[in-house]
């Protein structure tokens, strides 16, 4: 080995010691710079969370609010109607809003604390829509509760003209006892 491989050997080491420091060194300063960035997000996701918390809240609260006002209503109404005249009342309800073209209710039945009513709606010749939403609304409705039991469709002849007729049966149920 000549003096100059000597004397470069040294230099060469601490030259790719230093280099592998620096490296090493930028490697850190880029993962810390990432995960500041990462964690400033994070920040202001949970500051962006934080004060939509305070509206959840309060709108959580209004609800609360809002129902247990429907529930005093409710519970007010509910127990100064007797449960016959409540049933009665829906099947009003239900032929003014649903305009069957013939319409059949039995009459109430008591089993135990409910008290029901079977009705059966027929509708001639209805639009699709018209028929679809008249079913959503019977099985939609909550007081007193309307069951629909059996939706028949069935198509005939009569005098030449094809008739489509729709058939909804069902039951109206409430309970004799309302209330805690």
């Amino acid at each position: 080995m000549s003096k100059y491989e000597a004397d470069i050997t040294p230099l060469i080491r601490r030259f790719l010691i230093s280099t592998a420091l620096l490296l090493i060194a930028a490697v850190v300063c880029a993962g810390l710079t990432r995960t500041r960035r990462l964690m400033e997000k994070t920040h202001d996701g949970l500051l962006k969370a934080s004060a939509g918390l305070g509206r959840v809240r309060e709108a959580s609260e209004s609800r609360e609010k809002a129902l247990a006002i429907l529930k005093t209503l409710y519970m007010q109404s509910a127990a100064s109607t007797s449960p016959e005249r409540q049933i009665y009342a829906k099947v009003d309800e239900l032929t003014a809003r649903l305009r069957p073209d013939d319409q059949t209710i039995t009459t109430i039945a008591r089993t135990g604390i409910e008290v029901s009513l079977q009705y059966t709606f027929k509708f001639i010749n209805p639009s699709y829509s018209e028929f679809l939403n008249n079913v959503s609304y019977l099985g939609g409705s909550v007081f007193p509760l309307t069951t629909v039991s059996t939706v028949v469709i069935a198509q005939s002849e009569a005098g030449g003209k094809s008739l489509l007729t729709c058939t909804v049966t069902g039951k109206i149920i409430t309970s004799e006892k309302i209330g805690p």
